[in-house]
């Protein structure tokens, strides 16, 4: 957790937060390392302990992508989380560099000398090793990506959107015994790194979410519809004596909507009929 007006709003007045475009994305990217690293700190010492306590001959090497089957990222937007991938192997290539599979990446002994404040801002070095992760992360992380893809920045939503997105992806049968990694990030900043591992049958998770066929389902219009939406919005920010204007078809059955707000701010919900 680091203290940083990368993502806030300090105007309640506003419909919109203040977002610092660079130092947002350099948050982000610091808190992929801060939280791997902090995760892979504490596999060891666990490994350690059970080796010292004759639990195992427990490997001491260190925890890395290659022991991930699918890794999940909060997702503010689908190149975020390339560049997140990318970071992880990056954090892997620090640790071990002399590794096969890295034998490829170019000026790796530039890469080791750099400090780590540059590799922050290092497009040359992003961009190098999201060509080293590309086909890793089309069969690992793609997966994942069905709900940003189509709905785009859900926000904390956006993490959990993915690991829907896994589930409803992967065959039931191909999925038991993986292990999914989960980078959670908040702006301002706070982050943190788990691990799922699945040890059950999520047939009936999958049949329940049908995401894929309710994703196809979304209508699509154009984007002067949504531009319009976001106008009525701004004009009514905090207003009062409001009724809102629109149709409510599109609403999903069951979910609830804003009908009015009175002189006092009191505001009444309808609920669209159940289907």
């Amino acid at each position: 957790m680091v203290h940083a007006y990368d993502f806030y709003k300090p105007k309640l007045d506003s419909e919109y937060p203040e977002v610092d475009g660079p130092l947002s994305i350099t948050s982000y990217v610091s808190a992929v390392d801060a939280a791997y690293t902090a995760y892979r700190k504490r596999h060891a010492k666990a490994k350690k302990l059970s080796a010292a306590n004759g639990n195992g001959d427990a490997p001491l090497n260190t925890f890395s992508l290659d022991d991930i089957d699918y890794p999940v990222f909060h997702s503010p937007y689908g190149k975020m989380v390339q560049k997140a991938h990318a970071r992880l192997l990056w954090n892997d290539f620090m640790s071990n560099p002399s590794h096969q599979k890295y034998t490829g990446v170019p000026n790796a002994e530039a890469i080791l000398a750099q400090p780590y404040k540059e590799s922050l801002l290092d497009k040359t070095l992003e961009k190098t090793f999201m060509a080293v992760a590309k086909k890793e992360f089309e069969t690992t992380v793609e997966a994942s990506m069905k709900c940003a893809r189509r709905c785009g920045n859900m926000y904390t939503a956006s993490l959990y959107g993915g690991l829907a997105s896994l589930v409803s992806s992967v065959e039931p049968a191909d999925f038991l015994g993986k292990r999914i990694s989960m980078f959670a990030y908040g702006s301002g900043i706070a982050s943190s790194f788990f691990t799922i591992k699945v040890k059950g049958d999520t047939t009936r998770i999958k049949e329940r979410l049908d995401l894929v066929n309710r994703l196809a389902a979304m209508k699509v219009v154009p984007c002067q519809e949504y531009v319009d939406a976001l106008k009525l919005r701004e004009e009514h920010h905090l207003k009062n004596n409001y009724t809102p204007a629109g149709t409510t078809d599109n609403i999903w059955p069951g979910a609830y909507y804003l009908e009015s707000v009175d002189s006092k701010y009191r505001r009444k919900y309808g609920r669209v009929p159940k289907a």
